[in-house]
């Protein structure tokens, strides 16, 4: 396989969680792949506020906390950390969320990114995968 070290954008962390529509069978199958430690799935650590903020909108606050405490124990959580925020805020991307992934991503060695909006990370060093590529890639 060409990536083992993967960063889950918080959108395909999303689909897996909420089980969103066509979507969730991909995210789904790489979080298993990371449970069972084909690859090492791992998340920047400003995604959590996010999940929890729209896993909180839809559910009970309870079983917010129980589907991170679930993802967590599949996935890592990777740094943000000053060096990655001025990393982010120096590259003036349109979107800084997406650059704080980017930047997490690459100061953790990360040899991939997944995410369901590729053209968001344009400008990355990194491959951008969308999960049904990462899936084909793994699959070969």
């Amino acid at each position: 396989m060409k990536f083992k070290r993967i960063l889950l954008d918080t959108n395909v962390c999303l689909d897996a969680m909420l089980e969103r529509g066509d979507f969730a069978a991909d995210a789904l199958r790489i979080l298993d792949l990371s449970e069972q430690k084909v690859i090492e799935g791992v998340i920047s650590a400003h995604c959590i506020d996010t999940l929890f903020y729209i896993l909180n909108q839809v559910t009970t606050i309870s079983s917010t906390y129980n589907a991170i405490n679930a993802l967590r124990s599949i996935i890592q959580i990777i740094p943000v950390d000053p060096i990655v925020i001025d990393s982010a805020l120096s590259s003036r991307w349109p979107d800084l969320e997406d650059s704080i992934t980017y930047h997490a991503a690459q100061n953790a060695n990360c040899e991939a990114i997944i995410t369901r909006n590729p053209k968001d990370f344009k400008d990355s060093m990194i491959p951008v995968l969308s999960p049904v590529e990462f899936l084909e890639e793994v699959e070969k």
